[in-house]
């Protein structure tokens, strides 16, 4: 039935809409209790808790009445109720607004959120998801009352340690319990309720009772008496028991007997009951109770036992059973059912299973108390909309809200016209765009118009055929506008236009953690041409589209433009592997404006960039906009570069999202491509000509579809004395990335040292001019602290030692094998090393309980301390790195195979020489 509620994307409003069908709404219709107003009032409520765990959005109920007028009529009491159950008795008018627009009643619906009304806020006490109910249980005395959102943490938080000590109390409860049968003959002094739990397990050793016979015990926490039901005895377990059973289990275990009254009398059943569909009953029922195991358990299920008495008359012939089923006490959460708590999932409306539930439930920010000092929290799930992931910014780089004032600066007393390179970019190529744009803002107005060639690319879709540019309005006392430029408004009469809007709105709550009301507004301009009729409708009907309180406050463009900051900018940090969570990084406004370039004029871009710029990192985005942008399949786009473990690790994201192929250099000119219109070459300082010419390939292949050709590569990481296939004068348009950012500072300023060595020697076939200007703008953009240490005349025998030393140190200290990388000047040495090392290390790790310890750099994404070459790790990295003895016969490039080596880490380098 929850799946029957219709999503309707096919509106004016570029929001997600639920329709829940006709509804009677007046206070005065809805006073009777009638199965129909009660499925009313349930749908809405579906649709409510759906909306407010997914972003935001409207609900849409058809009044039966054609008279019925919201001004004058009300709503219903028993509507009110339902959505103050949603969001936890808090205060409708914070999350809902209402609109009738003819005889359709509109329900606007913001996002939960987990802490106070915007974030930052020190409310951080309520559930992180909104749920109708819970499906969990526990007792309370006699009684079983259901467990609230608001309570779900701190109850799974003491499951574990209760469960923890009653394992190790259990062996000596149970020694006392059977003292207590020993004597069953003697009058205890004082009782207790494991006294009451004795004579319960007494009365089941028994085996027969008369009908009629009053226990000898009471209902307590532990024990609850049900008599059978009229109808089917089996039945009325199946319907009954999981109540009890989550209860019990979430709680301290006990009995639970069906064929005994609440004073404790023993009634009679169906003597026609046979014991195996009772006892079929019981099973079957228990096998579909959800448990949620967190524990590392192999149990699968609650454990329990069941037991069976005869009831028989006085002349002792059998007349049925009284049924006792024993639940244990459990360590992890038991459900009644899947709480009831839904989600919008790709245009469907669906209720979470339990397993997913819990997880967004307890979802936390991760540990980074030993990196307080290097990261700042930019977005934090203690206080956000439920679907949000953990975001940070790097120590000293530009947070959020100075991102925010550099890129998308508010005007104090008019609208600003950002960014300049684009605005200036798009007036030129199209002269009446300026003033088309001026025709739809008016001069009072003050905020910001964020110009885009696509905001669809910007945020991960495709972009839209026939779109010259998209244009942000977020303005005071305006609501917010997404202007989509046109050359034809045909390629609109879809309604796909309002996809855009419609995700934008979407992600600024669920990647960026907006938490105020928001509605994104979609126009249609087309440039060059007369206003037609799709344009009128859509500018007369958006100015009602959505109530007042929708309107942006200075408060709320702040709060708006800081979360498309975190929309726009940030990407899967690399401590997501480290911390086994998905969480974010921000990029640099650098690395940004470098992924605003225009892909339609510079189709061929050379980016030189210095180590721990994030070169591949861009390569990475560059493709995934190169596909949005041109529509592309992932065989049309293809990804080159020299090392295969660098293409067997870029692999695994590009499958993941379906981008592109990933190749090397060396498989490149041996294969055969026929689909590819677009290359992006990552590491080029390092390519040869051994194979052939890879450059004129390359060029040769994109030149036949006019396709995108760009060339990441950084030439103080060069480790081969060789051509690499480029001719230095040619190499035209470039940019440049001189912001290191990858790298703590100490082993910055250790790279910047060794890059003016390599300067000052000039002795390979290098573009030094060039690198002499990309040196001067050279900075460490962060204030990120590490380590580097530094090992001069270390004997042979004496590395092994150290290098244990130090692994079991930071093992100790909490730091996973993948975070070290051990490099060696070659394959053939690395393998040596590893060969030594092994024993050593496995001996000194034992306690750490790690099995293989070591691997090669095919490893790198593994749980494993990587032992491998310099030449085959570059273009990876990890937190830690030992180096090891770097030498080369080609004494020319000795500086630079140290600087690749160093610049892999991320916090802490030890260089052995």
């Amino acid at each position: 039935q929850d799946e029957q509620l219709l999503i309707d994307l096919n509106t004016n409003y570029a929001d997600v809409m639920v329709h829940v069908g006709k509804v009677v709404l007046g206070e005065s219709f809805r006073k009777n209790t009638s199965r129909k107003l009660k499925r009313q009032v349930r749908d809405i409520s579906i649709a409510v808790c759906a909306l407010l765990n997914s972003g935001g959005g409207i609900v849409r109920m058809e009044s039966e009445d054609r008279n019925y007028r919201f001004q004058n009529h009300a709503i219903g009491i028993d509507i009110e109720t339902s959505l103050r159950n949603c969001i936890d008795g808090k205060k409708t008018h914070e999350y809902f607004a209402w609109m009738q627009q003819g005889s359709d009643l509109l329900l606007f619906v913001k996002t939960w959120s987990c802490g106070g009304l915007e974030q930052g806020s020190a409310e951080t006490t309520k559930a992180r998801l909104c749920s109708l109910s819970t499906g969990l249980f526990y007792r309370s005395g006699t009684s079983v009352l259901p467990l609230k959102s608001s309570e779900v943490r701190d109850f799974l938080g003491r499951k574990g340690s209760s469960a923890k000590g009653h394992n190790e109390n259990g062996s000596s409860s149970r020694r006392a319990r059977q003292s207590y049968c020993d004597r069953a003959n003697e009058a205890p002094l004082n009782i207790q309720e494991h006294d009451i739990q004795d004579a319960a397990a007494r009365f089941i050793r028994r085996g027969k009772v008369q009908i009629g016979e009053v226990l000898g015990f009471t209902e307590t926490t532990h024990i609850e008496f049900k008599q059978y039901g009229t109808e089917s005895i089996s039945e009325y377990i199946k319907r009954n028991l999981p109540r009890y059973v989550s209860a019990f289990a979430n709680t301290e275990g006990g009995y639970l007997f069906f064929g005994v009254d609440n004073n404790g009398k023993v009634a009679a059943t169906h003597s026609n009951m046979k014991k195996e569909v009772l006892e079929q009953a019981v099973a079957e029922t228990m096998s579909s109770v959800s448990v949620c195991h967190s524990c590392g358990s192999e149990a699968l299920g609650v454990q329990f036992q069941t037991h069976f008495v005869d009831v028989c008359d006085q002349a002792g012939c059998l007349q049925g059973y009284v049924c006792a089923v024993h639940i244990e006490q459990s360590c992890c959460p038991v459900f009644h059912g899947d709480p009831e708590s839904w989600m919008v999932v790709d245009g469907k409306i669906e209720r979470l299973k339990a397993g997913k539930w819990v997880e967004l439930m307890t979802a936390a920010d991760p540990d980074l108390s030993d990196l307080s000092d290097k990261f700042k929290t930019e977005l934090s799930l203690a206080n956000g909309p439920p679907l949000i992931k953990p975001v940070y910014c790097k120590a000293g780089l530009q947070c959020a809200a100075e991102l925010q004032k550099h890129l998308f600066p508010v005007g104090s007393d008019k609208i600003k016209w950002m960014p300049e390179t684009i605005c200036t970019d798009l007036f030129s190529d199209y002269a009446t765009l300026k003033d088309l744009m001026r025709k739809q803002i008016p001069e009072d107005t003050k905020g910001v118009l964020i110009f885009s060639r696509s905001w669809a690319v910007d945020i991960g879709l495709e972009k839209k055929q026939g779109v010259v540019c998209d244009a942000l309005l977020v303005a005071h006392n305006e609501y917010p506008v997404l202007f989509t430029v046109v050359t034809d408004t045909s390629c609109a009469t879809s309604g796909n236009w309002r996809e855009t809007a419609r995700a934008l709105k979407q992600k600024l709550v669920n990647n960026g953690g907006y938490t105020s009301r928001l509605c994104v507004i979609p126009r249609i301009l087309q440039l060059n041409g007369t206003e037609d009729q799709m344009e009128q409708e859509t500018l007369c009907d958006s100015t009602c589209l959505y109530p007042e309180s929708y309107l942006l406050t200075s408060r709320d463009i702040s709060a708006f433009l800081r979360a498309l900051v975190i929309v726009v900018l940030s990407f899967k940090s690399y401590l997501s592997d480290h911390l086994g969570c998905e969480i974010f990084t921000l990029l640099t406004s650098e690395q940004h404006e470098l992924l605003s370039k225009n892909l339609h004029k510079l189709r061929k871009q050379f980016v030189l960039g210095l180590p721990g710029t994030g070169k591949t990192i861009i390569a990475s985005k560059i493709i995934e906009r190169i596909k949005n942008t041109f529509h592309c399949s992932a065989a049309e786009i293809l990804y080159i570069c020299e090392n295969q473990p660098l293409r067997d690790f870029m692999s695994l994201d590009f499958e993941q999202k379906g981008t592109c192929q990933a190749v090397t250099r060396v498989a490149f000119l041996k294969g055969n491509f026929p689909h590819v219109k677009h290359i992006v070459v990552d590491e080029a300082q390092n390519f040869r000509l051994d194979e052939g010419d890879w450059y004129q390939r390359a060029r040769s292949i994109v030149k036949k579809t006019n396709g995108i050709f760009w060339v990441f590569l950084d030439f103080f990481q060069t480790t081969y004395p060789c051509d690499c296939g480029l001719d230095f004068t040619k190499m035209f348009p470039q940019e440049w990335l001189t912001q290191m950012v990858r790298n703590a500072e100490e082993i910055c300023q250790f790279v910047l040292i060794l890059m003016r060595k390599i300067l000052q020697k000039r002795n390979m076939k290098i573009p030094y001019e060039l690198l002499g200007n990309l040196l001067r703008e050279a900075k460490c953009a962060h204030s990120l602290s590490g380590s580097f240490f530094t090992e001069e005349n270390i004997k042979a025998d004496q590395l092994v030692e150290y290098v244990t030393k130090h692994c079991k140190s930071y093992l100790e200290q909490g730091y996973p094998l993948k975070d070290i990388a051990i490099l060696c000047s070659t394959q053939a040495a690395a393998e040596e090393f590893r060969l030594e090392l092994q024993p050593k290390l496995k001996e000194q790790i034992r306690k750490c309980r790690v099995g293989n310890a070591l691997g090669v750099v095919q490893d790198v994404s593994k749980d494993i301390i990587v032992v491998d070459s310099i030449r085959r790790f570059s273009g990876l990295e990890r937190k830690i790195v030992f180096v090891i003895h770097p030498y080369t016969l080609q004494e020319q490039i000795f500086d630079n195979l140290v600087l690749c080596a160093v610049s892999r880490a991320n916090t802490k380098v030890h260089l052995l020489y």
